[in-house]
């Protein structure tokens, strides 16, 4: 999985290379070594963590000790980046309120919520439904081909209707989706399937495109590393949440036996709500925010 990753890292760092414009003469900072040691160790032990819940191939007491350390780490990590100069990673950002909505109050509960789905679905196809890896995997795929066929659209969709509008309406209909494969029995035609997950693939794609459009919205240009380091780390960390989240839940659920379609059922309830909680921080985005990147606020203003 790793070496698949590494041909398109190398085209997308050639392509940015060559197709991003330098607008500014790039201005040379000190590297935050303590930062990098507070927020590394911090995230290792976080990540070692939600591992070890998920696996749980750890005792009880040293998996609640890995993740009392981290918290402990990253709260000192956090306090140290709000008060030197050049952070590792600039906290200060989540006080610009579209990052904040888009990524942190709502954006980080659907991402807990959605990313959940690719690891619970394969799941419940193969110890539920009795499907071999190969089977499960022919399935799930189909999403990705949502994701991407909806990435062809986004530009108009935002255009017309905005940030908010799309967030708004899309949220409860995403999270209905993540419910609704509750619904999936052993004996549900292969076609009802895969026709459900390429639509949940595109929703998906529709809210991940939104709020990360969205979170880089008001970002000066000044601003664009330091807020994609902070970016890039605080989606590791909704996934590492999500996932281990999800797993704890479902061994929970299963009582220490192996895991039945019902336990699953009633996890992707679970995940389905946390989804739509996100919508309560959607409602507080305004038509006028990210209107200069959607075009939305130019289309209101020609009519």
């Amino acid at each position: 999985m790793f070496f698949i990753n590494v041909p398109f890292a190398l085209a997308a760092a050639i392509l940015a290379a060559s197709l991003f414009p330098t607008m500014t003469k790039p201005v040379r900072t000190p590297f935050d070594f303590p930062g990098f040691v507070l927020v590394g160790s911090g995230m290792v032990l976080l990540v070692f963590g939600m591992d070890s819940l998920a696996a749980k191939d750890a005792a009880g007491g040293i998996i609640a000790g890995e993740l009392a350390l981290a918290l402990v780490i990253l709260t000192i990590a956090s306090f140290y980046c709000l008060r030197v100069r050049n952070p590792l990673l600039d906290l200060k950002l989540l006080r610009i309120r579209t990052f904040r909505i888009s990524f942190l109050t709502g954006g980080g509960l659907d991402t807990i919520g959605l990313s959940s789905v690719v690891f619970l679905l394969p799941l419940m196809f193969q110890l539920g439904f009795g499907m071999s890896a190969v089977q499960a995997g022919s399935l799930t795929f189909v999403a990705a081909v949502g994701s991407v066929a909806m990435r062809f659209f986004m530009p108009r969709v935002l255009n017309r209707f905005g940030f908010r509008r799309v967030l708004v309406y899309n949220t409860p209909i995403v999270a209905a989706l993540v419910a609704g494969f509750a619904l999936m029995q052993a004996t549900t035609p292969v076609w009802i399937v895969l026709t459900y997950i390429f639509v949940f693939g595109v929703f998906r794609s529709a809210q991940w495109a939104s709020t990360g459009n969205l979170a880089y919205s008001d970002i000066a240009p000044e601003q664009l590393a330091r807020f994609s380091a902070l970016y890039y780390i605080l989606w590791q960390l909704a996934v590492a949440i999500s996932v281990g989240l999800a797993a704890a839940a479902l061994s929970f659920l299963a009582g220490g036996g192996p895991a039945v379609a019902d336990d699953f059922r009633i996890l992707f309830v679970i995940e389905g709500v946390i989804t739509l909680c996100a919508l309560l921080a959607y409602l507080k985005l305004t038509p006028q925010d990210g209107a200069h990147v959607s075009g939305h606020g130019a289309q209101m203003n020609t009519e």
